[in-house]
């Protein structure tokens, strides 16, 4: 049974930031999701994704994956549309051979952010992210790492608005030759564990 996400941000904050109160947030469980997850990045997103690419990312960090369900019925899931996703991960890097106070660092990365179309300019994205970078400043993160196209204007708005800033220009970096940008968004008080 898949349970509504209770996050960082209280619930209330979520709904408010939503025109529609059908929206459901509701965290990756199992791969019954997965069909409809792979269905939705695919329309959004250029580049091509395998099976083993979200498993990697789903299995490792299902708290780091986000679903906005329209009316969302936990007794018939089959039934709810999905509408946006949100897919990431943590990195630990290795600080042992620098001299720094901390042995390690936990990095974010978000590796895919997508909404439906007939769905976007209604907040979905923008509580996806939130409710993913709030679990990952719980978990002790010091940075959100992503890339996104060049081109696409509607996640650099996003994205920058959310804190956000462009850290390099990655040229050619997609399958189609498109341009992207390297994000990164910096906390500026990390959660001590």
């Amino acid at each position: 049974m898949t349970e509504p996400l209770s996050s960082s941000l209280d619930a209330l904050t979520i709904s408010d930031r939503n025109n529609d109160d059908d929206i459901q947030y509701v965290q990756y469980r199992d791969e019954k999701h997965l069909e409809k997850i792979m269905k939705l990045v695919e329309k959004d997103l250029s580049e091509p994704y395998s099976i083993f690419t979200y498993r990697y990312f789903l299995h490792q960090w299902p708290e780091l994956c986000v679903l906005a369900f329209r009316n969302y019925d936990e007794s018939n899931e089959e039934r709810s549309e999905l509408v946006g996703c949100i897919v990431g991960k943590i990195d630990t890097e290795d600080n042992t051979q620098l001299s720094t106070p901390e042995p390690s660092v936990k990095s974010g990365y978000i590796g895919m952010l997508a909404v439906d179309s007939n769905q976007r300019k209604k907040g979905i994205g923008t509580s996806l992210v939130c409710l993913v970078l709030g679990q990952m400043r719980k978990q002790g993160c010091t940075s959100v790492m992503l890339e996104t196209e060049a081109v696409n204007k509607g996640a650099m708005r996003l994205y920058e608005r959310l804190g956000f800033i462009r850290e390099e220009l990655l040229v050619k970096y997609y399958l189609n030759w498109g341009d992207a940008y390297r994000l990164r968004m910096w906390y500026t008080d990390p959660v001590m564990i």
